[in-house]
């Protein structure tokens, strides 16, 4: 079973889901002002995949992408 985490980020839905390379899927509906904070931290350590409007991050990656989102989700 593939496991999904939801944070969020400038009031946004913010979904990350592991896939089974091991890699994560991260995914928000379309919002320029979350686009801003989520792009930043994923570019360079992943690709955009077009088809399903999400960053596939890396494996490698992985925990320090969680980690900045994280930092930059909404604590309420």
């Amino acid at each position: 079973m593939l496991e999904t985490h939801v944070l969020h980020i400038a009031g946004e839905r913010v979904e990350l889901r592991s896939l089974r390379s091991g890699d994560l899927a991260v995914y928000h509906r379309p919002a320029e002002h979350v686009r801003a904070l989520v792009e930043p931290i994923c570019r360079n350590r992943g690709h955009w995949n077009s088809e399903y409007n999400n960053w596939i991050v890396f494996r490698q990656f992985r925990a320090a992408v969680v980690c900045e989102l994280e930092a930059e989700a909404d604590h309420v």
